[in-house]
């Protein structure tokens, strides 16, 4: 009954030997794969892209800036608005003329002085 135990508890012992050698040896194999670089990422120019549009408000549907608002005085000389229409020129002096009588409506491509605040409609 004595070599049974003393039989089985050195199988054992061996048995346990073998396990930790082969453990060791296959987490020392992964240590090395995880400690080995990283392989270089290869990096892409972007694609190419088309040119932007740089005046996207042009185009045949679209109504185009004619005449600009300018508010002229001692102080002051500068744009305030820029419109299509003359009725909407017409429409800015009659809602802000009553509190500026420096208000001035010109074309844009000749610079010609159309309107101002100071006429009576």
């Amino acid at each position: 009954m004595r070599v049974n135990l003393l039989v089985g508890i050195l199988v054992a012992a061996i048995t346990y030997g073998v396990v930790m050698v082969v453990s060791f040896f296959s987490e020392e194999k992964q240590i090395k794969e995880s400690l080995e670089p990283i392989p270089q990422i290869l990096i892409l120019p972007p694609p190419p892209q088309e040119p932007l549009d740089l005046h996207p408000l042009d185009g045949p549907n679209i109504a185009q800036p004619k005449f600009e608002i300018k508010i002229k005085n001692a102080e002051q000389d500068e744009v305030l608005e820029v419109v299509a229409t003359l009725a909407d020129a017409q429409e800015y002096i009659k809602e802000y003329g009553e509190y500026h009588d420096d208000l001035f409506v010109y074309k844009i491509e000749t610079g010609e002085l159309v309107l101002d605040s100071s006429q009576p409609e």
